[in-house]
């Protein structure tokens, strides 16, 4: 298959120029957790709320009209600092201001600088559809994990869920793991995986997808519990390899299970019906549900069910 055209997206980790690249951007976009921590470093920051409920058309419109008010034109760079929230909304902002503007991109979080500001990915959320509208712009990343120091747990751990993921795709990130590999390392090592996936399906029509990979059930449960995306990916992991389980090698599947259990807490289990409901009208299916699952380390697939086979997989848990 030939590999499609994309720019080389530039990634720097650790390299303590992150502020100095900020104070290049015209506008910087940040949240009222961010702030208040780093307002004596940041340039004069356009700050919203932090959280998901800042990831809309109305947020994306305010910024766009914030662009256009300073005057900001093609050849000026825009910058994010925060979170996945952060860097999706200002990504996406920056792709359609005058067809697409330069972006540099500090993610903060865990979940952050292992996934999203990795691939060029870029969205805001419809309603009740996650990610529905987005586009495809490559940010320069500069990743300083210096900035986990002042990272919440359940960031942290929202954060694992994405590592852990990304671990069932690659077996040397599965050892590093089990050998007890230091944070910075399992990110490195996420930043190589996730770009070289990214370089060789920028569009997300073929290998890409399996990043989704524990995605159609947590982004269902992320919608009906409200909590943090990758404690949704962790959870939505877990039932998935359960619902597949007779086609998943048994040593995997429990090793697997193991990791995903230690950062799973008492979670009341949403409706049946309402996930299914929900995976239905998730932006990757159509009539079926498709549902991409681990196998072994390093394999994947991807199954087609009914909505009534999706429900009762469910139910069979």
């Amino acid at each position: 298959m030939k590999k499609e055209k994309t720019d080389v997206q530039k990634i720097v980790i650790d390299s303590g120029e992150a502020f100095n690249k900020l104070k290049e951007c015209k506008l910087v976009l940040t949240d009222d957790n961010l702030y208040p921590l780093y307002k004596d470093k940041l340039p004069e920051c356009f700050v919203i709320p932090a959280g998901e409920k800042s990831k809309t058309l109305d947020s994306a419109k305010e910024i766009l009209n914030e662009m256009a008010y300073r005057g900001i034109k093609r050849s000026d760079c825009v910058g994010a600092f925060g979170g996945g929230v952060v860097g999706d909304l200002l990504g996406f902002a920056a792709s359609i201001y005058m067809r697409g503007i330069r972006w540099i991109n500090v993610p903060t979080s865990l979940l952050a600088m292992a996934d999203s500001s990795i691939g060029g990915k870029t969205a805001v959320n419809l309603g009740d559809i996650k990610n529905a509208i987005g586009t495809f712009h490559l940010s320069e990343t500069y990743i300083e994990t210096s900035f986990l120091d002042t990272l919440p747990e359940a960031e942290y751990e929202s954060g694992m869920g994405e590592i852990i993921k990304t671990s069932c795709l690659d077996p040397t990130l599965f050892d590093m793991m089990q050998a007890g590999a230091d944070i910075k390392q399992l990110i490195s090592r996420c930043v190589t995986i996730k770009n070289n996936i990214c370089d060789n399906d920028f569009m997300d029509k073929g290998v890409r997808r399996c990043l989704n990979i524990g995605h159609t059930v947590g982004h269902a449960i992320e919608l009906v519990t409200g909590l943090k995306h990758g404690v949704c990916v962790t959870i939505g992991l877990k039932l998935e390899t359960l619902m597949m389980r007779e086609r998943i090698s048994e040593p995997f599947f429990y090793e697997l299970q193991v990791r995903l259990s230690r950062f799973i807490k008492d979670v009341d289990f949403p409706d049946v019906e309402k996930i299914t409901e929900i995976a239905m009208h998730d932006k990757k299916n159509d009539s079926c549900i498709d549902v991409i699952f681990p196998v072994d380390v390093g394999k994947y697939e991807e199954v087609t069910l009914s909505k009534e086979e999706f429900a009762q997989r469910l139910k069979n848990i």
